[in-house]
């Protein structure tokens, strides 16, 4: 089988589990302004009130070509007033563990993906095949420990770019 072909298939089937994740997740999350944050107010053992927000975004380009290498900014940002540990960011291209978030703190990298013409889609999948317009990239998943152990998980927003 072809390597685009494997790649797209791979890049399809892990969307469709990004997708179901974040379905199953959605009641842990809200998202506003195209910013997911994990609002969780837990107690820890010295009666301390502890704001857990995490806040996840991806950013780009609002437009492209067919054909081009886009870069997408990513930004996990602790706006709350504990630390939260082992921070790991998932997406369809990556894996990233950025360890501890203090509060206050945001960790910020870039990943360049590539927007398929027609003609490489064709090639894939069928004669008849295109690129959607507007090309849509979906969100990432973080997952986190707060101070009691409790394991959290959010999704950033997806990105639409429109092609000219």
């Amino acid at each position: 089988m072809d390597k685009r072909i494997s790649a797209l298939i791979i890049i399809v089937i892990v969307l469709l589990v990004a997708g179901v994740v974040a379905f199953n997740y959605m009641s842990n999350s809200t998202t506003t302004n195209n910013t997911t944050t994990a609002n969780n107010t837990t107690t820890n053992t010295s009666n301390k009130t502890t704001n857990i927000n995490v806040v996840a975004n991806q950013t780009g380009p609002v437009t492209a070509k067919k054909g081009d290498n886009v870069t997408i900014s990513y930004s996990i940002s602790n706006k709350g007033n504990s630390e939260v540990f082992n921070v790991k960011v998932i997406d369809q291209n990556f894996e990233n563990t950025i360890g501890t978030l203090k509060p206050s703190e945001t960790k910020n990298f870039q990943y360049t993906v590539h927007i398929p013409t027609d003609e490489e889609v064709q090639q894939d999948f069928d004669p008849n095949a295109t690129v959607s317009n507007p090309f849509s990239i979906g969100g990432f998943g973080v997952s986190f420990k707060d101070i009691n152990g409790n394991t959290h998980t959010i999704n950033a927003n997806s990105l639409e770019i429109k092609l000219d």
